[in-house]
């Protein structure tokens, strides 16, 4: 038993199965049960629950449009709703099983941050699902894994006294569908994306070669939670005060101004990053709440091999929730790597520290007034973007430039109108940035250096996302200062035709982004 528990106290706990509810229902009957517990209107409580329809569920401070696929979730009828503790979005299939704990700070001595209790609740839910033949442990920050793999994730909150703590264990899962339903931070629905998913996440049916009843699952985790809490239970149900309060409180669960109750300014936002070397790429999506200023989870991704395959797993575990501060995510990864009990190979601390800062960097563009929808629109090169940097150049695309205009293929424009050419000739005369047409990689890469030996200190540039990774060992070569905005529509990388964009032959037709370059150049004016 942990410590951290009273042995005093130690009156039984009512067990609910509440079955399958709807999203809101569910909902709803969290927020009335932890306040029914703070008011003593309800001892202390272990709540199982399931949702029908499939639902998905966002955390308190998220954003449904970041994170959700709304029009997938309506045309499947998967249910969306928001949660009132904090944490990532999450699909729940009609077959996962949900636990919670309603109690009392003094009963487990529990004082300060929820996080203080995921250990304990974790153990004893790790316990239970053990009893079922898999090997399942607690992992910090607040996962339970199997062999390195995520079958069960938790959170909680509280008011007053009272606190709430929960856990989802995945008992079916079906990876596609979730993928569809939210906007997990993956760049396709691939087959390796997939994959790679799947060595992060597992499910019980996967573990033990067949889908347990959830009557089996509650015993066990009932089981669980008994043993290691040392506490006494008896089957309940809801009092009749409960279920007055739930059907007043339902329809507010139900409603818009709930479920869309946070706006892209107050929620998450997920940031990506590239590190790219001549053998790899390392991809870094971190969902971070602008707000607060918290890195909520970070996934990374690439084409990379790792050993021990789990460590990654456990990366991005010990980043969840820290501060958005550079130098404590340094920290983090370099103590994580000394400490971690088998040597790693394949990705290296500081690749990892770099792709967690550049999105971290990210955050600073908020300073010059860039919406968040633009932030993963803008690479930087050779260091962060600061005010200071007075861009003097900037490189244009000849893809930009409309078929058949007698300009594409040299430098100038006619100012027709006829593309988005002549708007970003107008900004950039406006800050007094000279333009420039790049051909193919070849002239770019000898315009960046011809730039540099002239003493051009800062410029910047449109590219696809691709064409930036692609070349961004480059970029860093050269040295030169400077950031880049991704373009509009479908790229030759998109089009399967890079070759005949690399020695400037793609006839392709892209747009600049001009209201993120007006903003960028405004605020590179120095």
């Amino acid at each position: 038993m942990d410590k951290s528990i009273d042995k005093k106290n130690k009156g039984p706990f009512r067990v609910l199965d509440t079955a399958h509810l709807s999203a809101a229902q569910n909902m709803a009957l969290d927020s009335v049960l932890l306040e029914a517990v703070e008011e003593k209107i309800s001892e202390d409580t272990i709540r199982f629950l399931s949702f029908k329809p499939h639902s998905v569920l966002i955390g308190r401070f998220q954003t449904v449009e970041k994170e959700v696929r709304e029009s997938f979730c309506i045309e499947n009828e998967i249910d969306i709703n928001r949660r009132i503790t904090g944490g990532g979005a999450l699909y729940w299939d009609t077959n996962d099983v949900g636990w919670e704990i309603f109690s009392t700070r003094q009963r487990f001595n529990y004082s300060h941050n929820i996080e203080s209790m995921y250990k304990v609740f974790c153990s004893a839910a790790a316990a239970g699902i053990s009893k079922m033949g898999v090997d399942a442990k607690f992992r910090p920050r607040n996962d339970i894994e199997v062999e390195g793999r995520k079958i069960s994730g938790s959170g909680g909150t509280s008011i007053k006294d009272a606190f709430m703590f929960q856990g989802t264990l995945l008992v079916d899962l079906n990876i596609e569908m979730m993928l569809k339903s939210l906007r997990i931070p993956v760049e396709k629905l691939k087959y390796k994306e997939v994959n790679s998913l799947k060595q992060r996440i597992t499910w019980l049916s996967r573990e033990l070669g067949r889908t347990p009843g959830r009557n089996e699952i509650i015993k066990y985790l009932l089981e669980g939670f008994s043993e290691s809490l040392e506490v006494n239970y008896y089957i309940g149900e809801l009092s009749k005060t409960e279920k007055e309060m739930l059907e007043k409180r339902v329809s507010f669960f139900e409603s818009k101004k709930h479920i869309y109750a946070v706006n892209e300014k107050k929620g998450r936002y997920v940031l990506t990053s590239f590190v790219k070397n001549r053998k790899k790429v390392l991809k870094c999506s971190a969902s971070i709440d602008i707000r607060r200023k918290i890195i909520s989870s970070v996934y990374l991704s690439g084409d990379f091999f790792l050993y021990p395959q789990r460590a990654l797993n456990d990366i991005e575990s010990v980043l969840k929730n820290l501060p958005a501060d550079k130098k404590t995510i340094e920290d983090t990864v370099n103590n994580f790597f000394t400490k971690y009990p088998q040597k790693i190979t394949g990705v290296r601390p500081e690749e990892i520290v770099e792709a967690v800062n550049t999105c971290v960097d990210k955050i600073l563009f908020l300073k010059y007034k860039i919406p968040l929808k633009y932030f993963n629109d803008i690479y930087t090169v050779n260091g962060a973007f600061s005010g200071k940097n007075k861009i003097e150049i900037f490189l244009i695309p000849y893809c930009a430039k409309k078929p058949g205009c007698k300009y594409r293929k040299t430098q100038g424009c006619s100012l027709c109108n006829k593309c988005s050419i002549s708007g970003s000739e107008d900004i950039a005369k406006k800050y007094k940035i000279k333009t420039y047409t790049i051909l193919s990689y070849e002239h770019l890469n000898k315009t960046l250096k011809k730039l540099k030996k002239e003493g051009v200190k800062y410029f910047s540039g449109s590219c696809c996302e691709a064409f930036y990774i692609k070349h961004k060992h480059d970029f860093e070569r050269i040295g030169l200062p400077g950031i880049l905005i991704n373009v509009e529509n479908k790229t030759c990388y998109d089009l399967g035709r890079e070759q005949e964009a690399y020695e400037g032959k793609f006839e392709g037709f892209t747009n600049l982004k001009l209201d993120l370059l007006e903003k960028i150049f405004k605020a590179g004016s120095g």
